[in-house]
């Protein structure tokens, strides 16, 4: 059986050090950027049709963290998130393969 909750709990880490890098999100986890702004282009590129805006980002990473660090998320949400987050993941790890970003 999937533990989604470890799953989702070492994924958050791993999207956490994506967004750093790319300079969304400050080394103590919150945004770098203005709630009302938009990405930088290539992580608006890679995260089109799955994360919209920084809010939404947040949100995301908010369930995970809970996730992360045990406490209580229902098993909708705990699946949603585990979905997404792995979308997430999968689709920076693309945009990484194919180039889209300069390090």
């Amino acid at each position: 059986m999937i533990d989604r909750r470890a799953e989702v709990g070492l994924w958050v880490g791993r999207l956490e050090t994506i967004l750093i890098d790319r300079g969304v999100l400050r080394e103590d986890g919150e945004l770098a950027i203005q709630v009302g702004s938009r990405f930088p282009k290539d992580v608006e590129d890679a995260l089109d049709g799955f994360i919209e805006n920084p809010i939404e980002l947040m949100g995301l990473l908010k369930i995970c963290r809970h996730a992360r660090d045990g406490r209580p998320l229902s098993p909708a949400v705990l699946m949603a998130a585990h979905l997404m987050t792995r979308e997430v993941l999968q689709a920076f790890e693309d945009s990484e393969a194919a180039g889209d970003f300069s390090a």
